[in-house]
């Protein structure tokens, strides 16, 4: 080649457009119903989550991390970027049990959508429950969601007769959670002999364990997209019980010889839970695919008020429905090998901060016309800014609250020092820290009023709320 070529061929090099990095693969892996107080790596001292408390050492563990403290407002909410507020989800509706209306794509927008129109291949298995999926059959596919494997939620109709579904028709009008309380027995199983959606048509999945089936599909997933990006939502149904009535289950490392005790029978669900976390690191691994993938591990709410747990010397209680800090402030980790520095904690995040971190890590553009309450975390992922959170906010029913590192405000006034007092048991004076007072109240002074669904809350909490609320009136 004579000099001459070769001066061109740098010139034309040197001025090449620059190939662009391959979008990264993102994981969400959502457990169900457990709090902190149950993980090593926020001070548990049950040893039950060894290989997420590897991952957290290895990535990014977010201190503080604020959500809606029950499921189905908890996932609106993670998946939309916006506060309960915003999107009418402020009380608990379980659309796949008691229908009346669910997860509207035509009102809300989710990460999925996003990602998915970006070019992702996407896909969820486990729990949805935001919609009634026999109602709605395309409501996970119009969210963003193209291939997936879900526990539909609803009454199992093999094993509820006419009557039956008149009377649960019936409690539902007249809010009667006595009855509906009892009727969860017939909820379709979500773990030995699941009822599943698979693309849309149910099956049965005899003599398996649901969690098992869905970590398949995944795999599954995994193998035939591994050469382009996805975005998968681990969407677990462990460590929630199997209905109101029956809070724990056997699971197939116990199922033999199960503990007698709830407390170590729900130790062995989060066991498995973890086992299977660390199933999903290992065949990301396997398919050479964990160096370009970004894996979320969350829990969507507090444990069951039933049972507590020993963590940083003491016993917590369960928080579910509570707007405490065992209720509302969950585990949140960020573990990427490669593409997010590890050994690392942050102070504050909530879940409305996983919508824009998301589509910002894929490099994914929400509508401009959308309006969001998170804030990306990625430039603090890829050590380009500190985290952005000074405060974080959280919302359920008619109870509001702000904190930041250490105080936390109330929407009725009272302060508490967290470092203090973990457990709220004491508020402080009020002329006590007036300076973080003033600050905190700026934050949920600037909070909207709710806007309501377009249809009446359906769940046990807001049925017997109608019921107190219509005695109250006679």
């Amino acid at each position: 080649m004579s000099r001459f070529c070769f001066i061109i061929l740098s010139l034309l090099c040197l001025h090449a457009p620059a190939v662009a990095a391959k979008q990264p693969n993102i994981v969400v892996i959502l457990l169900d119903n457990v709090g902190r107080e149950w993980f090593g790596c926020y001070g548990s001292e049950e040893n039950c989550t060894p290989n997420i408390d590897k991952l957290a050492a290895g990535g990014v563990r977010f201190a503080n991390c604020y959500t809606t403290t029950v499921c189905g407002p908890s996932r609106v909410q993670m998946l939309t970027g916006r506060y309960p507020f915003r999107t009418g989800w402020y009380l608990h509706h379980d659309a796949a049990l008691y229908s009346g209306g669910g997860f509207d794509p035509q009102r809300e927008t989710t990460y999925a959508r996003v990602l998915r129109d970006a070019g992702y291949a996407t896909g969820i298995a486990g729990k949805w429950q935001v919609n009634n999926l026999y109602d709605e059959p395309d409501a996970i596919t119009r969210h963003g969601f193209d291939e997936q494997l879900v526990w539909p939620g609803s009454i199992d109709r093999d094993k509820a007769d006419a009557d039956f579904m008149a009377a649960f028709q019936k409690a539902i009008a007249n809010n009667d959670a006595e009855f509906l309380t009892e009727a969860t027995r017939k909820i379709e199983s979500r773990y030995w002999d699941p009822v599943l959606l698979r693309n849309g048509k149910r099956e049965v999945a005899q003599g398996k364990f649901g969690p098992d089936v869905f970590l398949d599909f995944a795999f599954d997933f995994y193998r035939r997209h591994r050469e382009q990006p996805f975005l998968f939502y681990h969407a677990r149904v462990l460590t929630h019980g199997q209905n109101v009535k029956q809070q724990v289950v056997t699971t197939p490392d116990n199922r033999a010889n199960p503990p007698k005790e709830e407390h170590d029978l729900f130790a062995d669900m989060l066991r498995y839970a973890d086992k299977q976390v660390g199933a999903i690191i290992a065949e990301l691994e396997r398919l050479d695919l964990i160096k370009n993938t970004v894996v979320i591990i969350a829990s969507d709410n507090g444990t069951e008020k039933t049972l507590s747990a020993r963590a940083n010397g003491r016993v917590v209680n369960g928080g579910l429905y509570q707007i405490n800090e065992a209720g509302g402030n969950v585990p949140l980790i960020i573990h990427s090998p490669q593409l997010v520095k590890g050994g690392r904690t942050a102070a504050l995040a909530d879940f409305t901060d996983l919508f824009p971190t998301i589509c910002d890590l894929a490099g994914a553009k929400p509508p401009a016309s959308l309006k969001l309450d998170g804030q990306s975390f990625a430039p603090f992922l890829r050590s380009e800014a500190p985290a952005p959170r000074k405060w974080i906010f959280n919302h359920y029913a008619d109870e509001r609250v702000a904190r930041d590192e250490r105080f936390k405000l109330k929407n009725n006034g009272d302060l508490f020092d967290l470092d203090a007092d973990p457990a709220e048991q004491h508020p402080l004076p009020k002329d006590a820290e007036t300076a973080v007072r003033a600050k905190l109240q700026a934050v949920l002074d600037s909070m909207p009023a709710s806007t309501p669904l377009p249809f009446p809350h359906r769940s046990l909490s807001a049925f017997k709320k109608r019921a107190e609320a219509a005695k109250a009136v006679k």
